[in-house]
């Protein structure tokens, strides 16, 4: 056996194969990561205060403290959970840090082990990635008051608890990677090719749930009469510029994926039942009341909104989630509905921002944003003195040392 294939054997071997995996080097926090999330809040009603005054360097100067908040907050919050935990010792032995069809990590490995925190600080740029996205589309939909709400309303959500807060940073790395590509076909943003061919790329080089992920990117071509206008071109260009990705997919991710599924499939026995909690049920309900007010407001009718290609990328988004939640809550496939789950939930947290700002119906987002926010704060961030860390691996146990004084 090569030398190094020995190393990652035997420090494979030393690692604990069932959770918790780390008995020390966490503790709670909950005044500190409560100052953090209230931090967050009040930068997000900063936003809202200087879009509507006209203050556009003091907008720009809020948005970089907010992801900067954000990326404290995640990256002191993740440290404790099992993926990350266990990343950031399989990162010691293996460039790739384990993982296997996912060459983007083998390429940052060796950054990695530099970083303070290593994958938690990886998990925070994710995270404030994911809601830079978000305050992108605010100014880009003309919404730029509602930039931190929206963030909050998407990285707090209970529909991406496994995504942000259960340390799941590939997977949320590359959903989050084919967001140019699903704006470009639902028609929502015109992101150029050269963003999306890139993005896709990397995508398929960060998780093995490319090709699902990926299927969810392309729905946007089902519902709408993007479609037929494609096919209609005479050269059909699209064709040429996803030509890469799905190659890679062919090539490097298909066949891992497959075999992963087979496994879930067949043996697979773990899965968590987020997406059955309770906050999750009253967001939904909170989504549904905020378009429906929209409707009743905006006089939209049944023909109005079945004419309506982003209605019904929304309800077909809604749709899927709801089914997934059935496939958990009955055990069809649980294993692997967990999985898909957080992915779905963030298009259609996309979905429904587009469809409000659409309608001109951004203050019946309240209600949704409210339920998100005693989620958090209620029932995450100030409870979280009572988590049992060291015993246990929970979001929300912090480092409880510098960087430069962990071991790993």
């Amino acid at each position: 056996m090569p030398a190094h294939l020995s190393l990652v054997s035997s420090l494979l071997s030393a690692f604990p194969t069932t959770s918790p995996y780390r008995v020390d080097q966490v503790t709670v926090a909950p005044v500190l990561m409560g100052g953090l999330a209230i931090a967050q809040v009040v930068v997000a009603a900063g936003l809202d205060l200087s879009a509507r005054r006209g203050w556009r360097r003091g907008w720009w100067i809020g948005v970089g403290v907010f992801l900067m908040l954000a990326l404290v907050f995640f990256t002191l919050a993740t440290w404790g959970t099992s993926d990350t935990t266990k990343l950031n010792h399989l990162f010691t032995a293996d460039r790739a840090g384990g993982t296997i069809g996912e060459p983007f990590w083998w390429l940052i490995g060796p950054v990695v082990l530099h970083l303070p925190y290593r994958m938690a600080f990886i998990h925070g740029l994710v995270a404030s990635a994911f809601a830079g996205s978000v305050i992108l589309l605010s100014r880009a939909w003309r919404a730029p008051a509602w930039a931190g709400w929206w963030a909050l309303l998407l990285t707090w959500s209970p529909l991406l608890r496994s995504f942000l807060q259960n340390g799941i940073t590939r997977q949320a790395l590359a959903t989050l990677l084919l967001l140019p590509l699903f704006l470009r076909l639902a028609g929502l943003r015109p992101v150029g090719k050269p963003v999306v061919v890139a993005s896709t790329v990397a995508s398929a080089l960060s998780h093995t749930t490319f090709p699902f992920s990926l299927a969810m990117a392309l729905s946007p071509l089902l519902v709408g009469s993007g479609l037929s206008r494609t096919l209609a071109q005479p050269r059909p260009r699209w064709l040429w510029w996803l030509a890469p990705p799905i190659l890679l997919v062919l090539v490097v991710v298909f066949p891992v994926a497959v075999q992963k599924l087979a496994l879930y499939a067949s043996v697979g026995t773990f899965y968590s039942s987020y997406s059955l909690l309770p906050e999750v049920r009253r967001l939904q309900l909170a989504m549904l009341f905020g378009v429906a007010g929209v409707c009743w407001q905006r006089r939209l009718g049944p023909g109005r909104l079945l004419a309506c290609t982003l209605t019904r990328l929304l309800a077909l988004f809604a749709a899927a989630y709801g089914l997934l939640r059935l496939a958990v809550e009955h055990d069809w496939l649980a294993s692997i509905a967990f999985r898909l789950s957080d992915g779905v939930g963030f298009f259609l947290t996309i979905l429904f921002l587009a469809w409000m700002a659409r309608y001109r119906g951004l203050p019946w987002l309240w209600p949704a944003l409210i339920v998100t926010l005693h989620y958090w704060l209620v029932v995450r961030v100030f409870p979280s003195a009572e988590l049992a860390c060291g015993r246990d691996d929970d979001f929300l146990c912090i480092p409880d040392r510098w960087p430069w004084q962990v071991r790993y």
